[in-house]
């Protein structure tokens, strides 16, 4: 017998401000590597990193902390160079490189000169456009990314025509989501007993950062006008929590929508509701749609950008102009009214996320691109 094969060792980098959904990509990578892998995880230093740490180190992943400096800075250059050499991995994958929130590419070419095979990105809102400094960085730190993935056929186009980068170097990989979490129907009632939803409410829920792009004032003035016995909650935590309680509080409808805040456990609260509402005016294929198709529940979302691609329009839910009330209450409505049809989507959500979105399809293709075996991705 030969001896046994070293494991190959995956970096993770990500300097995220806060935690939201790109985030907890990175966090399901760890989560679903296949065997062969070890991982280890390059995080900033403060708040920012924070949750995303606890979260790598759940998965058993080996986490390393840095301080964020100018981009240009030489110190931070230096503290990463010096990182990335001691972990001594066999590939690099970074998470949103200088777009949107992220501030740092430099770690491209950083692993690169100190012996990594392979540098891997991921591109998660590539219509976001970027200052010219900014893209003339990606533009010359491209040479040194292998494959860039992205999570639908609509980023492949824009990041190759709008971004200028080679076609050659984009894998599209659909984002996935761990399997939804076990909930008997007792257990189930329990839950939503304690989230205020009363016997024969059906429960509306929306996850996502509270800023203006989810569109959260949308819903609530779609719901208002529906006569239903709805409950919306609304988890998550941001700039336009103010702005959305006192809307609530005009619209009448304060004591009908919950404000969860931040949860660990959002994935119980999507579980423990009936249907998924997202009003999103820019998103590209955001993971609580899986997670929603996970547990059976069928979605209304905006029909914007990428997510076509996930949500089959009358068979898993409806899809809705963005940022236009009357067709997001006319599909809220015909799901809050009508149990069959909800169960009938329900069941055609979970039976595509079987087909299309379990965790373990996008981590067996993710993980052949940092070995470098997808290559036609």
């Amino acid at each position: 017998m030969g001896s046994r094969q070293r494991e190959q060792r995956l970096v993770l980098f990500a300097d995220p401000p806060y935690f939201g959904g790109a985030e907890g990509y990175v966090a399901l990578l760890a989560r679903g590597r296949p065997e062969g892998w070890c991982v280890s995880a390059v995080l900033p230093e403060g708040d920012g990193g924070a949750i995303l740490a606890d979260q790598l180190a759940e998965t058993g992943a080996e986490v390393h902390r840095f301080t964020m400096r100018h981009p240009a800075s030489p110190r931070l250059w230096f503290e990463l160079g010096g990182l990335l050499r001691r972990i001594r991995g066999d590939a690099l994958h970074m998470n949103l490189p200088s777009v949107y929130d992220a501030r740092l590419t430099v770690p491209a070419v950083l692993a690169k000169s100190v012996g990594y095979r392979r540098v891997v990105t991921t591109e998660h809102l590539p219509m976001v456009d970027r200052a010219r400094r900014r893209m003339l960085v990606k533009i010359l730190l491209t040479p040194a990314v292998d494959a860039i993935i992205v999570n639908t056929e609509w980023n492949r186009q824009t990041l190759a025509s709008k971004h200028h980068i080679p076609r050659r170097k984009i894998k599209v990989i659909p984002n996935a989501s761990a399997e939804a979490p076990a909930m008997t129907p007792a257990e189930r009632e329990a839950v939503r007993a304690e989230l205020g939803i009363g016997p024969g409410e059906i429960a509306v829920v929306s996850v996502g950062r509270l800023t203006a792009r989810k569109g959260h004032r949308f819903l609530q003035e779609a719901l208002a006008g529906l006569d239903a016995p709805w409950r919306l909650l609304m988890a998550g935590e941001g700039e336009e929590d103010a702005a959305l309680r006192a809307q609530s509080t005009e619209l009448g409808i304060a004591g009908r929508v919950h404000f969860l805040g931040h949860r660990t456990d959002a994935r119980r609260v999507i579980h423990a509701c009936d249907l998924l509402a997202l009003a999103s005016t820019l998103e590209t294929q955001p993971f609580v749609l899986s997670e929603a198709m996970a547990s059976g529940l069928p979605v209304v979302s905006t029909a914007i950008y990428g997510i076509p691609e996930t949500v089959n329009d009358g068979e898993t839910g409806y899809l809705v102009p963005p940022g236009e009330v009357a067709p997001l209450r006319a599909a809220l409505a015909k799901l809050v009214t009508d149990a069959d049809l909800r169960g009938r989507m329900g069941r055609a959500a979970r039976a595509r996320y079987e087909s299309h979105f379990a965790l373990e399809i996008m981590a067996a293709r993710t993980y052949k691109i940092f070995d470098g075996r997808e290559e036609s991705a």
